[in-house]
């Protein structure tokens, strides 16, 4: 049976239970709607772990402001470490000298951190509890299988039996099933490449700063965790990520320490690895008559930059908004102007990172000497001119806007 909610306005069905749709659960929760929640995943019982606690993502200032809104900023806090500098390092091989160094201080643009490095297991956690305080009705083990049209709503179908509801918000992931139900077109296309995820522990200090190094074939980014530890992304050729994913755990160890030892010394132990094939998504559209697109139902980015979950939790900032205004209003949230609104508030971010990121990664992995150059030369160009570097720092943080067709790069 699902946990029950209490009825305090008008229902919303959000679809998965990752970070972004508990998230947006929560801040719509807090808009003064009456939640219910579909994830394929069972939900834990209160107190018990996450499946996924020991994964990490880098969460920026305006996401870890959200957070705290939602009254979980707080617990997400504890274990996580702070992104007080990025240090971006242009190499022409692993073994090579630096073609350029530069280090973005945070404080150069008056923060005293970028963000944190936080567990998923304890964010996934403290919103599940979130929303059982709000009273959210909670369907675990219950798999999407479509969304249907009615009358005066949308009919969710899923693994456990149906759900009706005036509007739902789809953070199904980039396979969305509330997306393709509703035909709303998305455009993607094989980066060929894929990232390896993992974290070790190393013997010289991080001091809170991120080290991405920009070599052949892909981003080696290495983030603060507690301690004398890091997270890994590691971005490879399909091919190569597929023989470093068969390796032995000694010998993946070995390859891991070949890239760390100058930045962080030797390597100890390595936690559990995983791999996924990067494909850049953006739906054409964000909304559909009673329903929102947002998180990777809506766009799927590359890691570099740490734009990706980031940037899901700037949709539910900006949906939620919405929807508490229109709810002081006395107004419906599936409103045609709000989703309107919201559609025009967020697409041009989105489709502006989009082209960032992938422009980044693809310049970031080749190994053409021109490409090479433009590379290290714009690095270099940052660290010598102080107001670019700082707007460009500013763009980490603030939303983007392109004009808008802008294709699928």
């Amino acid at each position: 049976m699902p946990e029950r909610a209490s009825a305090t306005g008008p229902t919303i069905a959000v679809v998965g239970g990752g970070p972004a749709g508990l998230a947006a659960a929560a801040a719509l929760a807090r808009a003064g709607c009456s939640i219910a929640l579909l994830d394929a995943r069972p939900f834990p019982a209160p107190g018990e772990a996450s499946p996924d606690e020991a994964r990490t993502v880098a969460l920026l200032g305006p996401a870890l402001e959200l957070l705290d809104r939602l009254g979980v900023g707080a617990e997400v806090a504890a274990e996580s470490a702070p992104l007080r500098a990025l240090r971006l390092v242009s190499l022409p091989s692993d073994e090579a000298e630096p073609e350029a160094d530069v280090t973005f201080e945070a404080a150069e643009i008056g923060l005293a951190e970028f963000g944190r490095n936080v567990r998923i297991g304890r964010l996934r956690a403290a919103s599940i509890a979130a929303l059982r305080r709000a009273g959210a009705e909670l369907f675990g083990e219950a798999p999407l299988e479509t969304v249907l049209r009615e009358r005066d709503g949308l009919l969710l179908v899923h693994g456990r039996g149906s759900l009706r509801a005036p509007m739902v918000v789809a953070a199904d992931g980039r396979r969305s099933v509330v997306r393709r139900s509703l035909r709303i077109a998305a455009e993607e296309r094989a980066s060929g490449r894929t990232a390896i995820a993992t974290s070790f522990s190393h013997a010289r200090p991080h001091r809170g700063v991120s080290i991405e190094l920009h070599r052949p074939g892909g981003a080696f980014t290495m983030v603060p965790l507690p301690g004398d530890r890091s997270s890994l992304v590691w971005i490879e050729p399909d091919a190569s990520a597929k023989r470093l994913m068969r390796l032995p755990d000694a010998a993946f160890r070995d390859e891991v320490e070949r890239r760390v030892r100058r930045w962080l010394g030797e390597v100890g132990e390595v936690g559990p690895r995983e791999a996924w094939p990067l494909v850049p998504m953006v739906a054409r559209r964000l909304v559909a008559p009673r329903a929102a697109l947002l998180g990777e139902a809506a766009h799927a980015l590359s890691p570099v930059g740490a734009q990706g979950l980031n940037t899901s939790l700037r949709d539910v900032a900006v949906l939620a908004e919405l929807v508490g205004r229109a709810r002081a209003r006395g107004e419906p949230p599936w409103s045609p102007d709000l989703l309107l609104a919201y559609e025009r508030a967020r697409l041009p971010d989105i489709r502006a990172r989009l082209a960032v990121t992938e422009g980044l990664a693809a310049a970031v992995a080749s190994d053409l000497p021109p490409v090479r150059l433009a590379r290290t030369l714009g690095l270099r160009l940052l660290g010598a001119l102080p107001a670019l570097k700082q707007r460009v720092m500013h763009g980490l943080i603030r939303p983007m806007a392109l004009p808008l067709p802008l294709p699928l790069p």
